[in-house]
């Protein structure tokens, strides 16, 4: 009988095989969620074609919020090579992430510190508009998830997900990402920084 290696035991998150399987899972769920944005476009331009002029008042705000759910769909499916990039970089470290909901409708995640294990560094994703039926703020609202695996550095970013590893999502602080802010630099050693500068993440130099 063949042994079956936990996930947390590579080396790496992207060294185990369950993890590229649900990598190619997300891929094609979000690639497909992009897609389909361009033949829901074709049919919204027929019923506006076919149906009288004043109902314009009804399918233009339809339109706005089709472009803005299109615009969700596309950074999702751009994550995709962020997530892998953390994948290939830091292993699984299983329950790790204490996850909660925020009064905004956000998701919070604690990770330790890796430098300082008594403190713990938030991760956030949604709280946006489109972001409240998604998988990560629906789960944690209704208590479905109050912890999760972590593969990352809280300090710049991360993938977090359900055991399995299932619901892969790419998470960060936004200075390790947004280049009109300054990237972190102190009280991270040297290694740290590198890791994280070749998971994708902005690192500061000392």
């Amino acid at each position: 009988m063949t042994e079956v290696t936990s996930p947390v035991h590579y080396k790496t998150a992207w060294e185990d095989p369950g993890t590229r399987r649900a990598w190619r899972r997300t891929a094609m769920f979000r690639c497909a969620a992009a897609l389909g944005c361009v033949p829901a476009f074709f049919a919204w331009l027929f019923a506006v074609v076919m149906t009288p002029v004043w109902l314009l008042v009804l399918w233009m705000p339809v339109l706005f919020v089709g472009i803005w759910y299109a615009l969700l769909a596309v950074a999702g499916a751009a994550s995709l090579t962020g997530i892998r990039r953390v994948l290939r970089v830091y292993p699984w470290q299983a329950g790790l992430a204490e996850v909660r909901s925020k009064k905004n409708g956000s998701t919070q995640f604690l990770v330790p510190d890796p430098e300082r294990p008594e403190k713990t560094v938030g991760l956030e994703y949604g709280g946006g508009i489109g972001t409240g039926r998604h998988f990560w703020v629906r789960a944690v609202k209704s208590g479905q998830v109050t912890a999760a695996w972590f593969a990352g550095d809280p300090r710049y970013v991360g993938v977090v997900a359900t055991p399995g590893p299932r619901n892969l999502l790419r998470v960060a602080q936004r200075e390790a990402t947004d280049w009109r802010m300054s990237p972190r630099k102190r009280g991270v050693s040297p290694d740290a920084r590198a890791r994280a500068r070749a998971a994708g993440a902005r690192v500061g130099e000392n």
